[in-house]
């Protein structure tokens, strides 16, 4: 009875991350804080701690933890020990999830309640691209400020690639069910999932992420490529791609910002003296980048320290003049590149594991909706250190684990 009340508050608790984490994060600390209060009280790791080396899905799970402790371990050789605990504050998501999900009676949750917090967490996405647009019309029709549908300025409260990246994933597992479970039944159902798909396309779009517009393609192709060679029905992927890109393109045309800055992008990324001069996201990711490679060349092997990756990238950026990226105290804009210079190549080599050996595991079990989580990521770890934001690592670790969990459930 005891161990139903507790697993019942960890399942409460999940849908109000899940539903606050595209809404409010504010709260979500508070919401880690009750997850883990609930997890000490419950006393389930006294009888399952045991069990570890028994069950290799808790080894597994618990390996999730070992990027924390490499971090960890990075702050024997910082100097700036305020800005590494500080760093590693931000990051004990990384290692308290792992501990609650790999300590807890399995399975965490059932199918059904997998489901609930996939479409809460959808539920959310829906709410915050609506107080984001809500905002923006009052902004625009009583204060008469332009540019308020667009980018940071529709995206006041989040990083436009983050939202982009929780929006996309909301959007993969509503085309899971759509189209390969085919679960989504009746003409009123269907149509408002197609509704969704559209508003959610129509977001990604206005927030002019170029990693957003990049991960959104390539979300729309895996659905596509395995309609096609997995299950054999070309006619709905061909149907699905012309679909979905007739109404991006369209909504392109309406909002031809967004296409601008595709194309501002690759000029940028062609003329040296764009990158030069900057002052725009793409020229500054690319000094960044050249910064990061200068730092990492004299610490490949053991990085900077937790500590010291700010204060040796701003020392870079002083030193190549780079003026428009320091006075922002930007990271390295690449969380491979971030890592690999907090904690050399086996911080860079730990990661990739993390994302390459869950996504061979969810491909071998059909577990669509964890590779394309994987794939999200992993694709948005190339353009923002997201595990150096409270916004990236809580989606990223809490995902991953309770995906790995469901993954663990469907091979039995």
């Amino acid at each position: 009875m005891r161990h139903n009340v507790h697993r019942k508050i960890f399942f409460i608790s999940s849908l109000f991350l899940t539903f606050c984490l595209p809404l409010f994060q504010k709260v979500i600390p508070a919401i880690i804080v009750v997850m883990m209060a609930n997890w000490l009280i419950s006393g389930i790791y006294l009888t399952t701690i045991p069990k570890l080396l028994k069950d290799k899905w808790r080894i597994l799970t618990l390996s999730f933890a070992s990027l924390y402790l490499l971090y960890l371990s990075g702050m024997l050789y910082s100097t700036n020990y305020i800005y590494g605990l500080s760093d590693l504050g931000v990051k004990f998501s990384l290692f308290i999830f792992p501990v609650i999900f790999a300590t807890s009676y399995f399975p965490l949750f059932s199918k059904k309640e997998t489901g609930i917090i996939l479409r809460v967490f959808a539920a959310g996405c829906i709410a915050g691209s609506l107080m984001l647009i809500g905002r923006a019309f009052y902004h625009s029709i009583f204060l008469h400020q332009p540019g308020v549908f667009y980018y940071d300025s529709l995206s006041w409260i989040f990083h436009p690639g983050y939202y982009s990246m929780y929006i996309a994933f909301a959007m993969s597992n509503i085309l899971y069910f759509l189209l390969i479970r085919q679960s989504v039944k009746g003409f009123l159902k269907v149509a408002g999932h197609i509704l969704i798909l559209l508003f959610f396309t129509l977001m990604i779009v206005l927030l002019s992420s170029k990693a957003g517009l990049l991960i959104w393609i390539s979300v729309i192709c895996f659905y596509a490529i395995l309609l096609l060679v997995k299950y054999k029905r070309w006619l709905t992927s061909v149907t699905f791609v012309a679909v979905a890109f007739t109404a991006f393109i369209l909504f392109l045309l309406t909002f031809p910002k967004a296409a601008s800055r595709v194309s501002q992008a690759k000029q940028d990324i062609a003329s040296a003296d764009s990158i030069a001069k900057s002052g725009r996201s793409t020229g500054d990711r690319v000094l960044i980048w050249q910064s990061s490679k200068e730092i990492v060349k004299q610490n490949f092997l053991f990085g900077v320290g937790t500590g010291d990756v700010r204060d040796k990238l701003m020392e870079e950026y002083k030193r190549k003049d780079v003026l428009t990226v320091l006075k922002h105290y930007l990271n390295a804009h690449n969380q491979y590149l971030q890592t690999l210079i907090a904690l050399g190549i086996s911080g860079l080599l730990l990661l990739m594991a993390m994302i390459l050996m869950p996504a061979i595991f969810s491909v071998k079990r059909e577990n669509y909706i964890y590779f394309a989580f994987l794939f999200i990521v992993g694709i948005s770890m190339f353009f923002e250190s997201m595990l150096e934001r409270q916004q990236g690592v809580v989606f990223y670790v809490f995902f991953n684990t309770f995906l790995f969990a469901g993954a663990v459930v469907d091979t039995g």
